[in-house]
C-alpha cells in the first residue's frame, strides 16, 4: 500500500469499527432492556463477531502506528482504557476518543473504564 493511501484507508476502517461499534452497543442496550430475542440475536450476534475481528485489527494496524507503540492488548478499548490512566500524550489521545467518540454511545455512559 502507497503511503499516500494509508491515511485514507486508515480513516476507511476507523469509521467501519465505529459503525459495528455503534450497532454493538445498540444491541447491548436491547439485550439489557430485555427486548433482544431470537430474531435479533441472529442478526445481532454476527455483527458482534465481525465487529471484534475489526477491532483487533485496527489495534493492531492503525492503532500502532496512530500511539507510535506495539499493542499489549488485543482490543482498541483496553488500549485506549491502559492509556487513559497514564499520562502524557498518549493519555490525551485516549481520553479524548473514549469522551468524545465512545461513551456517550455506550448505555453505560463509560466505555473506556
Amino acid at each position: 500500500m502507497t503511503t499516500l493511501l494509508y491515511p485514507l484507508w486508515a480513516i476507511v476502517v476507523i469509521w467501519l469499527l465505529y459503525v459495528f461499534y455503534s450497532a454493538v452497543m445498540h444491541f447491548k442496550e436491547a439485550r439489557d432492556s430485555g427486548v433482544m430475542g431470537w430474531p435479533m440475536k441472529t442478526l445481532a450476534y454476527p455483527a458482534l463477531f465481525i465487529g471484534l475481528a475489526l477491532d483487533a485489527f485496527v489495534n493492531v494496524t492503525v492503532c500502532t502506528v496512530l500511539l507510535m507503540e506495539l499493542p499489549h492488548e488485543l482490543l482498541v478499548t483496553s488500549r485506549l482504557s491502559r492509556h487513559k490512566k497514564g499520562e502524557g500524550w498518549r493519555a490525551k489521545v485516549a481520553g479524548w476518543i473514549c469522551v468524545h467518540l465512545l461513551d456517550a454511545l455506550d448505555p453505560s455512559g463509560c466505555h473506556c473504564k
